[in-house]
């Protein structure tokens, strides 16, 4: 039944796609489609000023290659070894064509891990060998339709990137990448005013077996009704001066399939962001402030119970930007997300689909920090003198939001370990060799233990005070 209502969807798409082409391939609308956002874009893909743009016939093609080695040692986390090297390599090719309002897409992604062994963290969400996230039409027109002004509809398959991308977002650091399929339509009824609805399907990444992943197994991926994941997205520019104010609901709901268990989360997510970009000689801020309700088990087991969630998250952060060669940036910075407490109530915040690396450090074979069960404090300098080179640096403690919850995926329910997690130290480098072509990268992280990491009986490595991180990668993008 499922598959059949799957068939059903995909031959809407296409007749969508083969209605709008009829209707609107020889409309005479000078507006050009939304760029592709490709998993080669360097910088938040899917945003226009850094995403890559058309040639003088609507024709887009991009490429990119990215090889990254990782090591990490002294992880704590229960049910995998201590220490890891790992060889990533992520390919992608995106081709849009699109001279008028009207635009059809695709991109192919490989995502491939090499040298794993027994015990590695390594699962699905690196490795996608030979998967096509991307295969849409846009259709655009900037001179406005009546009342909701520009109108944007993109439909098939294709990546989502919304808000700060803490919720939704195209994860650039990630060697693979959050594909959705169903319909998004985008909204200018007012000057400085836009609006994002939407209804998807999110796409599960296969294979989902640890022996399959390893051996880089091709098996494309699928998306079924039996996870719905819509919802609106509203974004005001010029509010408190230089400031944009976004508002957002979103609504995940999903259940168990055959060959799949999940968590059988039925989500609400209500999210407010208040927010200024970041400029020479001035101050920049970001608050932002999530709620989170509704239904789902604490694992996937089919055994597990579903309670009732009521979870939070808290974003606040602050900078100036000096001018200057060097255009340094100083800025504090506070994460707040709930975690489940002592009486087996559910409120460990869930941060869906969002982005790891700009908030909390790298992901891969270290993810010590996710938007779960966390309290963090800290202090951030960052640097881009000139065109090719940009640093960054940052410091946080970390405590847990609740002691009774996991941390590091370690969990002492006694709450005995009390709630100091560590204290966190992490940064990157990158350099253009070739501007917008070839860039060499490194991240590094080190995370220095606190009572909780070397007291908690389920923690491993507990001899070990720190877990040690670094990574060097080099991409090349056509």
């Amino acid at each position: 039944m499922t598959s059949l209502r799957t068939a059903a969807v995909s031959r809407a798409m296409a007749a969508c796609c083969l209605i709008s082409i009829a209707t609107f391939g020889g409309a005479s609308v000078a507006a050009q489609s939304l760029p592709a956002s490709p998993a080669s874009s360097t910088e938040k893909p899917g945003k226009e000023e850094t995403a890559p743009k058309k040639d003088e016939t609507g024709l887009l093609v991009t490429a990119s290659i990215r090889a990254r080695y990782e090591t990490v040692d002294g992880r704590p986390r229960p049910g995998f070894a201590t220490s890891e090297d790992a060889f990533l390599v992520r390919t992608g090719v995106a081709v849009e064509y699109g001279p008028g309002p009207l635009a059809i897409g695709g991109e192919l992604v490989d995502s491939r891990a090499y040298d794993i062994g027994g015990g590695s963290q390594i699962t699905n969400s690196d490795v996608n060998a030979l998967e096509l996230p991307q295969a849409y039409f846009k259709l655009r027109l900037d001179h406005g339709v009546g009342p909701v002004g520009k109108v944007a509809i993109e439909g098939g398959r294709f990546l989502l990137n919304l808000g700060s991308g803490r919720l939704v977002a195209t994860d650039e650091y990630r060697n693979t990448v959050n594909g959705f399929t169903g319909l998004r339509v985008d909204l200018g009824p007012a000057r400085n005013t836009d609006v994002t609805l939407f209804y998807v399907l999110p796409q599960e990444r296969l294979p989902d077996d640890q022996a399959d992943i390893r051996r880089n197994v091709v098996r494309f991926d699928r998306e079924t009704f039996d996870e719905v994941f819509f919802g609106v997205d509203l974004r005001r520019a010029k509010v408190l001066g230089q400031g944009q104010l976004e508002l957002a609901y979103y609504r995940l709901a999903e259940h168990d399939s055959p060959g799949r268990t999940t968590a059988d989360r039925r989500l609400h997510t209500l999210d407010g962001r208040l927010s200024r970009e970041p400029k020479a000689g001035t101050y920049d801020y970001d608050v932002e402030t999530i709620y989170q309700f509704g239904r789902a088990s604490d694992s996937t087991m089919a055994t597990a119970v579903t309670k009732d969630v009521s979870a939070g998250f808290v974003h606040a952060a602050a900078g100036y930007s000096f001018g200057g060669p060097l255009k340094p940036r100083i800025g504090l910075f506070y994460d707040y997300a709930s975690g489940n407490g002592r009486d087996g109530t559910y409120h460990r915040f869930d941060t869906l689909y969002g982005s790891r690396r700009d908030d909390l450090g790298p992901s891969g074979t270290y993810a010590a920090l996710a938007r779960e069960n966390i309290s963090a404090p800290g202090i951030r300098f960052e640097a881009k003198p000139g065109k090719r080179f940009e640093a960054l640096a940052d410091y946080r403690g970390v405590w847990l939001a609740s002691r009774y919850d996991r941390f590091y995926n370690v969990i002492d329910k006694t709450g005995a370990s009390g709630r100091f997690g560590g204290q966190q130290v992490e940064g990157r480098l990158r350099y253009w060799v070739i501007p917008d072509h070839l860039r060499l990268e490194s991240n590094f992280a080190l995370l220095f233990k606190g009572r909780f990491l070397k007291d908690a009986p389920q923690a491993i490595a507990r001899d070990q005070g720190t877990v040690k991180f670094i990574e060097t990668n080099l991409q090349v993008s056509f």
